[in-house]
């Protein structure tokens, strides 16, 4: 591998740095045919030099609103919170925000006292059946309950329906863990072994 001139370098990063300047497509020719580095570089510092440069005070005032940073106090994110922000802009389903009285009920519960485990029958997950229209037209039944797009229950954070399958992300209270999860009909998922099971 041959290697490249420096002063090509420094003459291509100049050329890129302004590329609507009128004498940059000189500046490449003189490079393409090999004209004497001398030549290509004074005309790349002549082209920096007759690009007009703005003022703080030009660029201050074509903002419309003027940022005062003193109105906003430092922002820390824990790394946890930094994570949970992320995965919330990366959802691509459907994800339904929380009430407010289970915003309240939430902030009055404290986590001293231990849950107790819910009975066998409600660690599975079952899709009953699905109906799909379109991406906002479907119906499906989850855990024997009706779930359209304008009702999802509070366990599922990420709701994708699709015509044969469903993909979310469904919130286990007990565990205080998150499932990815996909399921077609008649089908269920068992959280506490983690598998897959056919039927109802």
């Amino acid at each position: 591998m041959q290697s490249v001139p420096v002063w090509k370098i420094i003459l291509l990063a100049l050329v890129m740095a302004f590329p609507s300047a009128a004498s940059a497509q000189a500046v490449i020719e003189n490079v393409e045919n090999n004209a004497p580095q001398q030549e290509a570089v004074q005309d790349a510092v002549h082209e920096t030099s007759a690009l007009p440069v703005s003022s703080p005070a030009q660029t201050s005032q074509s903002t419309d609103p003027e940022f005062n940073d003193e109105q906003y106090p430092p922002l820390v994110l824990t790394y946890w919170e930094h994570i949970a922000i992320k995965e919330a802009r990366n959802a691509r389903g459907l994800v339904r925000p929380p009430s407010e009285s289970e915003l309240m009920r939430d902030l009055k519960t404290t986590d001293q006292a231990p849950k107790p485990k819910p009975p066998p029958e409600q660690r599975e997950i079952r899709l009953g059946g699905l109906v799909y229209h379109g991406k906002k037209d479907w119906v499906i039944w989850l855990n024997d309950k009706r779930v359209t797009p304008e009702a999802l229950p509070t366990e599922v954070l990420d709701l994708i329906v699709y015509k044969e399958y469903v993909e979310m992300k469904w919130f286990d209270e007990w565990s205080n863990q998150i499932y990815p999860i996909r399921l077609r009909p008649h089908q269920r998922f068992n959280i506490d072994t983690r598998i897959f099971l056919p039927g109802n």
